[in-house]
């Protein structure tokens, strides 16, 4: 592990979902010494997930950010995929131009965080496994498609609530995975959706049980993070990414 000096912490702000629980439980298990996350929540009305309600959360951004300033934050993550990917390849940016306008601190979207790991690893075609309802997977695709990938197929969990996605273990998307595995086989990489999923204790297995890489939400949000800090790459355990600098 990367030991920083104590007189120099590194903190990394995260705007998560007012019901995401899984990015607090995750991150802290997998930071650098010296390094901490940090977070601020997004409200919305209700747990449906519908597109409406999510692209909602994205209007609290900038309050939200401005909270995590007075901790020193190095960069502050729209930590939502869904929230982030509804409103389009431009939105997804443009979360990040808010978060930067509003804090003067870097800012980054999940989605984007997702696309600038998907081009570090190389992958093109990937496979993926969601828990939303089928027209936000649908949708997703889209905006994958959008930036030149091609998602070869999907899967979901097809939660209707918010509060189903984090019930969801990460035995159960292992067993998804693995449902697929030819599917996999044939594409580049697996892309597990959603910060709200449980994924990272088990990425470097589905590594090694699909021979593929592995990108999930979550990882590639907190690689996007210790990049925008300017953390060294190392291997942190949760997968091949963690190895990788950012393409320039």
């Amino acid at each position: 592990m990367l030991n920083l000096p104590k007189s120099e912490p590194v903190r990394l702000g995260f705007l998560v979902p007012e019901r995401n629980v899984t990015c607090e439980v995750e991150f802290p298990c997998h930071l650098p010494v010296g390094v901490t996350a940090h977070f601020s929540r997004l409200p919305r009305k209700g747990a449906v997930m519908s597109a409406d309600s999510l692209l909602e959360m994205m209007e609290s951004v900038d309050v939200q950010s401005e909270l995590l300033t007075k901790i020193n934050v190095r960069v502050i993550m729209a930590a939502c995929t869904s929230g982030s990917f509804l409103g389009g390849t431009n939105a997804a940016d443009e979360l990040g131009v808010r978060i930067k306008r509003v804090t003067g601190i870097p800012g980054i979207s999940t989605s984007t965080a997702v696309v600038d790991a998907l081009r570090a690893m190389d992958v093109r075609r990937f496979f993926m496994i969601t828990p939303y309802p089928h027209d936000i997977t649908r949708a997703e695709v889209e905006f994958f498609e959008e930036f030149g990938f091609d998602v070869t197929g999907t899967d979901t969990f097809d939660c209707t609530h918010a509060p189903m996605i984090p019930a969801l273990t990460s035995s159960q998307v292992v067993d998804m995975a693995d449902a697929h595995a030819p599917k996999i086989a044939d594409a580049d990489a697996l892309f597990i959706s959603c910060t709200n999923l449980a994924t990272m204790d088990r990425i470097a297995e589905m590594e090694e049980r699909h021979g593929k890489p592995v990108i999930t939400s979550n990882s590639a949000t907190l690689w996007r993070a210790l990049r925008a800090a300017e953390l060294p790459p190392e291997d942190m355990g949760v997968g091949k990414l963690f190895r990788r600098e950012m393409l320039v």
